[in-house]
């Protein structure tokens, strides 16, 4: 594979990555949003309107901390699941600092969206952060060459 079709599939394999953990993180938040309310059971169909929306908001919001961690994580390729975990809590943190500039201490929404966190990132590491790094591997040379 040349130099130029291993950046195009990893551009790719990242731009897949990012979109699963935003869909995860939205229907995690989801889920936990109808667990603290009362519409688990009459409401079921909710969640295929719900999660799409909370997909956008999320992925629009992460966009800037998240290619930064990606970036990061691609030149240096850490493939380390935890790596990926706490830096979708960091990204959960920024972006409540950053856009939504709590005024009130509400523990319960900054946990909720701390562990978004890192249900984004573990899902990111799990589709595309596994395999990170923008180098190809190194072909085995042949000794009868």
């Amino acid at each position: 594979m040349s130099q130029i079709a291993f950046y195009i599939f990893r551009f790719t394999l990242i731009v897949f990555g990012f979109l699963c953990a935003i869909f995860a993180a939205s229907l995690f938040l989801n889920l936990l949003w109808l667990g603290s309310t009362e519409m688990i059971g009459s409401d079921g169909p909710f969640l295929y309107s719900t999660v799409p929306v909370f997909a956008v908001m999320i992925g629009y919001s992460v966009f800037i901390p998240a290619c930064i961690l990606i970036l990061f994580a691609e030149l240096t390729a850490w493939r380390d699941w935890l790596f990926y975990a706490l830096g979708g809590a960091a990204t959960a943190v920024v972006i409540i600092v950053w856009k939504w500039r709590p005024q009130t201490e509400d523990i319960d929404t900054f946990a909720a969206i701390l562990a978004t966190g890192v249900v984004g990132g573990f899902v990111y590491w799990l589709v595309s952060g596994r395999s990170a790094g923008l180098t190809l591997p190194a072909r085995p040379t042949d000794p009868r060459t």
